[in-house]
């Protein structure tokens, strides 16, 4: 067995590949804007539940992102939680959404092709995900590259086969950063 030792580590290579081997989910986060049509979803992995007690998610978002600036305008977010089978979902959401269909009162239906329901919020989630939280900024904290949004969560939405069954079968079917060939999402 290896001993470990400190090292600067200057290009950052062991730093990002010890990170990258941590497991870590990946989700899909819904966003709205200030205007009318401004709504998004992103493909992300930066997410931890922060405190129980009120239930807090942080969620890591890259301050270059349309994500950012709609959390930031609008203090909402959702986080969607997706199943293993939902692997090739995740691509769609990498680059800001063009595609968005409304209906006829302004509110939206569906991105990228993907259905999509709005929390009591506002903010769009998955309608076909393993389970979505309705998140409010209650704190935050800005680095150079990411803004860390600390929500309160104040709904959920969750399919009954995530809360049926042995623990292990539950946690089994949720997709996780190991599962796709993506190392960041963010």
């Amino acid at each position: 067995m290896t001993r470990l030792s400190f090292d600067a580590d200057p290009d950052g290579a062991r730093r990002r590949r010890l990170l990258w081997s941590m497991p870590t989910g990946i989700y899909v986060v819904g966003s709205r804007g200030e205007g009318p049509g401004d709504f998004n979803l992103m493909t992300h992995s930066l997410v931890v539940q922060a405190a129980t007690e009120p239930c807090v998610v942080a969620l890591a978002i890259d301050v270059t992102a349309r994500t950012h600036q709609f959390i930031e305008s609008s203090g909402i977010a959702t986080l969607s939680v997706l199943r293993r089978d939902q692997r090739d979902l995740v691509r769609r959401f990498v680059k800001p959404v063009e595609d968005v269909e409304l209906d006829d009162a302004g509110g939206v239906r569906t991105m990228a092709g993907v259905e999509v329901l709005v929390a009591s919020s506002g903010a769009p989630g998955l309608a076909d995900a393993a389970g979505c939280l309705d998140l409010g900024v209650i704190e935050k904290v800005s680095f150079s590259s990411h803004t860390l949004f600390c929500c309160e969560v104040r709904g959920i939405a969750v399919a009954d086969e995530v809360l049926e069954g042995p623990a292990s079968a539950r946690h089994a079917a949720i997709l996780r950063m190991e599962d796709t060939k993506m190392n960041y999402g963010g």
